[in-house]
């Protein structure tokens, strides 16, 4: 009889344990489900030309290059797929629009504008879920086909800074029961944190994200909001300086929306085949200024997603980001 009794009391043991794993995988939400809850809607100002991109189209509108000599890039492929990209490691690499350059006045805005109007496909959203700890992050990463920025608003040609391709990005942080505790939006080299208490949403679970003209850096509000110095390169601030200028500000000032169900979420993680492509996603950047500067080199296009340290690291990434 105690052999009985001892038996059906590990049984019971055994199956409270089976019961409670079960009941653990059947409440983790799926991760499809979690990005599209909180999906976030983007607000864009009325001048602004560009919305989130598909990177197969960009790739097809680019040759793949190599850096073969300082300041010599060759032509490798007219024509790359996303599934061919180099693999980390091979040489330095690029992506380069073919029929259009941001030298070109008003950093090639128009040029780009039809480019990507031509062969967009519509807008697209990369979801990345990222385990860090017992908590996660619902990462939106947003490419443009154009970075645009005009110092002046309405846009002039007084004083820019343009490049192709640009990656952004807007996050979620969920905690171990899967509640949002905080989001953190991309502006150029740094970005913005919030509790979620704080942050602006529709319908309860989907961040408001307002679109800087141009530079596409994401804010908490619409308006003015002076860059974050840090991001400003310091030729930059001198030349602002010689000309009695203040820092650089973007500019937000009405807004359109896109975002769920209209923004399709298309996820990505390390075995997506262009992701760990880690060259530039577009030439060389350009900055223009009157004379004597006029229109020079400043520095490379972006890289993807993988290359940023919010997709290793996005707890730590986040926590070196300013509150906002």
């Amino acid at each position: 009889m105690k052999g009985l009794v001892r038996q059906a009391v590990a049984l019971a043991i055994a199956g409270i344990a089976f019961a409670a794993a079960t009941g653990s995988s059947q409440a983790a939400t799926p991760e499809p489900q979690l990005l599209a809850m909180y999906q976030p809607v983007l607000h864009f100002d009325p001048l602004e030309k560009f919305r989130p991109a598909s990177v197969q189209s960009f790739i097809a509108d680019s040759d793949l290059e190599r850096l073969t000599a300082p300041n010599t890039w060759s032509l490798v492929d007219p024509a790359p797929e996303p599934g061919d990209l180099p693999a980390p490691g091979t040489g330095i690499w690029r992506l380069n629009q073919d029929s259009c350059t941001p030298s070109s006045a008003l950093g090639g805005l128009e040029c780009y504008a039809a480019a990507w109007n031509e062969g967009s496909g519509g807008p697209v959203v990369y979801g990345h879920v990222a385990h860090d700890g017992d908590h996660t992050v619902l990462e939106y990463w947003l490419f443009y086909y154009d970075d645009f920025y005009s110092y002046a608003y309405p846009p002039s040609n007084f004083i820019w800074q343009a490049h192709e391709g640009d990656w952004e990005a807007v996050n979620v942080v969920l905690d171990e029961n899967e509640q949002a505790v905080s989001a953190a939006y991309s502006q150029h080299c740094l970005g913005q944190k919030r509790s979620w208490v704080t942050t602006p949403r529709v319908g309860g679970t989907h961040p408001v994200v307002d679109v800087a003209l141009g530079s596409h850096a994401n804010y908490f509000t619409a308006g003015t909001h002076p860059f974050n110095l840090a991001c400003v390169p310091v030729q930059a601030l001198a030349i602002l300086a010689a000309f009695g200028l203040p820092a650089p500000s973007d500019h937000m000032v009405d807004s359109r929306v896109s975002g769920p169900p209209a923004t399709p979420i298309h996820m990505i993680d390390d075995k997506t085949p262009w992701v760990d492509y880690d060259g530039f996603w577009g030439e060389l950047q350009w900055f223009h200024a009157p004379a004597p500067v006029g229109t020079v080199p400043f520095g490379t296009s972006p890289v993807g997603p993988a290359q940023h340290s919010l997709w290793s690291q996005p707890l730590a990434t986040i926590a070196s980001w300013p509150s906002g």
